[in-house]
């Protein structure tokens, strides 16, 4: 079955859909809010996951505040899990980021707001087999492969991570949209070489 798919590039822009402040990440645009599938959660839990917590700078075990979402553009099948882990410091700056925003990334405002501003992010990406339950969740068969995306979040006041969300997209909904920049050592053009060198190079 043909499902529609969505580009995912680099950039986060203000939501002006919402009735609130907050952002869009990609591959939601800027006008729209996505719908829930699931109930929101949002619930102190132990941060299990020894990369996760790694990246976010806590010890394996450490009770972390975990926002769990799962979304997608109203009328079409669920786009994506996201799970957020928010580090403890930004939860004693800002408890409100446990409630449900009025719009998208409000929570990420309200860390902002708190002194962390600004936030700046990095994302890991690479290619899986989702579990059973991400299957379910997202309507798709466990043949499927999906794109798992780790977002870090660096806070603007101490320069350590502040909140990595985890997206889970159905391999079948999104294409990645890259722009390539030159390294320094490609800025020039190619030196010229002595003409016999170029012959031998053409043989």
């Amino acid at each position: 079955m043909m499902r529609l798919r969505r580009p995912r590039g680099n950039l986060v822009k203000r939501n002006l859909a919402a009735d609130g402040p907050g952002y869009s990440f990609p591959s939601a645009s800027s006008q729209e809010v996505w719908t829930h599938h699931v109930t929101p959660e949002a619930s102190h839990q132990p941060l299990t996951d020894p990369r996760i917590a790694k990246l976010l700078g806590v010890p394996v075990g450490t009770s972390v505040l975990r926002r769990f979402r799962v979304t997608g553009p109203v009328s079409e099948p669920p786009f994506q899990i996201n799970v957020s882990w928010i580090h403890p410091r930004g939860v004693a700056d800002a408890p409100e980021v446990a409630s449900q925003g009025r719009g998208p990334g409000d929570w990420l405002y309200r860390l902002e707001r708190a002194g962390h501003w600004p936030i700046s992010w990095v994302e890991f990406h690479r290619a899986r087999m989702p579990t059973k339950d991400e299957a379910g969740l997202l309507e798709i068969p466990t043949s499927l492969p999906v794109l798992e995306i780790v977002r870090v979040g660096t806070s603007g006041r101490d320069e350590q991570p502040i909140e990595v969300t985890e997206y889970v997209v159905a391999g079948d909904r999104v294409e990645t949209v890259h722009v390539l920049h030159r390294d320094e050592s490609a800025q020039a053009p190619w030196p010229d070489v002595p003409r016999e060198s170029r012959d031998d190079r053409s043989r």
